[in-house]
């Protein structure tokens, strides 16, 4: 039989123009689309090791307990991971277990585990805003991105809800997100607040998605709060509001800066500039000492005080993660040092042995970001990898 090959001019070429094209789609596909998900190793290992097939993400670390928070950072990971099936099963759980049956109505509890008499269910209601935030946000990402509808009417009851529970007036400062509906704000008394519940690219989205909230003026008067909190460029876990507006050093932790305030650098790094001609946000810019702290000692610390800078402990292995984005503004031979640290402490695609949650929370959210795996654009919205189309041949 005569070979494509061997036939004239004026039909071979069309025919091996088609072909080619057809080839080169395929081919694209598979590196591209059909590995989307599967091509994010660190999701497998994270996945296999923290979730439960029921959609239950366990950190066995903190005596094998759940919570709002590590329900809201995988529902997250899912979605960049284009994973629908898992997403599905940790919406569940969390629903079912931790909100009564119903996100729409009740947000969700922070704390799932082991009670006194050994049963297992909440062992504190009160819910958490910063995973509050998060889910509301990922499931209304996740309604543009997969194209359901009952995940946006899910996140927008949500995000009524935070409105109503977790907002509120604080002295000197105007409308501030509270960490929880119970136990940080009195009326007319001191109010306690966490900068790392506020990622600037969440609220630049809400204040797009949500236009009679809130938001833009809970980030303003967060940024204002900022201005002195970080008047040392680091950042505390916790700081306090007086009644009278006056910002103060928080009494619990007394101004430590560790395993919350890892997250404001963390969501700083990720959040991109506003002003095209400028590379750092004001955050970033106010946040640039402890930038040059970790590119000076060539790791993240465990702990600064912010009150007299000084510095203790060995930051755990998720820490160097987390600055990633962070660096990457600043310095990038100090970020290669972090992912050389992360590669060196890698065991069986996830961080330590054996591997603790929260840092490879981190990880997920630092090296993930660093890999490409997804970006946030300056509105706020999510682009995973996988939502970038396929090859576009020309016929």
């Amino acid at each position: 039989m005569q070979s494509l090959i061997s036939l004239g001019d004026e039909v071979q070429s069309p025919i091996r123009r088609l072909l080619l094209a057809l080839g080169l789609t395929v081919v694209c596909a598979f590196l591209i689309c059909g590995r989307r998900d599967f091509s994010w190793t660190q999701w497998r290992a994270y996945s296999r090791e923290f979730i439960q097939a029921d959609g239950r993400v366990v950190d066995r670390t903190s005596e094998n307990r759940s919570t709002s928070e590590t329900q809201a950072y995988s529902l997250f990971f899912s979605l960049v991971a284009n994973d629908r099936a898992r997403f599905d099963r940790i919406l569940k759980w969390t629903e079912q277990n931790l909100a009564r049956g119903d996100l729409a109505s009740h947000l969700p509890a922070w704390l799932w585990g082991q009670r006194d008499d050994a049963s297992w269910g909440i062992k504190d209601p009160n819910p958490a805003s910063d995973a509050d935030l998060w889910i509301a946000y990922t499931l209304i990402e996740a309604a543009r991105l997969w194209k359901h509808a009952e995940y946006e009417r899910i996140g927008r009851a949500m995000l009524t809800l935070i409105k109503k529970h977790e907002v509120a007036e604080v002295p000197g400062l105007g409308l501030m997100l509270l960490p929880a509906p119970h136990g940080f704000h009195s009326v007319g008394g001191v109010s306690r607040l966490n900068p790392s519940y506020l990622p600037e690219f969440q609220f630049r989205w809400l204040a797009i998605h949500d236009r009679d909230g809130p938001w833009a003026a809970l980030w303003q008067n967060h940024m204002r709060a900022m201005r002195s909190v970080l008047s040392g460029g680091v950042a505390p876990d916790w700081y306090m509001v007086s009644a009278i507006g006056n910002i103060m050093i928080d009494t619990q932790t007394q101004g430590t800066a560790s395993y919350d305030a890892i997250r404001v650098a963390l969501w700083a790094g990720m959040t991109p500039s506003l002003s095209r001609p400028a590379k750092t946000s004001e955050l970033q810019r106010l946040l640039k000492p402890y930038a040059d702290i970790v590119i000076r000692l060539g790791r993240p610390p465990e702990r600064i005080d912010t009150r007299n800078g000084r510095i203790s402990g060995v930051a755990p292995i998720g820490f160097s993660a987390a600055v990633l984005p962070f660096l990457s503004t600043f310095d990038e031979d100090s970020s290669e040092h972090q992912r050389q640290r992360l590669k060196s402490n890698r065991v069986e695609g996830n961080l330590g042995n054996p591997p603790h949650y929260y840092d490879q929370a981190l990880a997920m959210f630092g090296e993930g970001w660093d890999s490409g795996h997804f970006r946030f654009e300056q509105n706020g919205q999510v682009t995973p990898r996988w939502e970038k189309s396929c090859c576009d041949w020309s016929l």
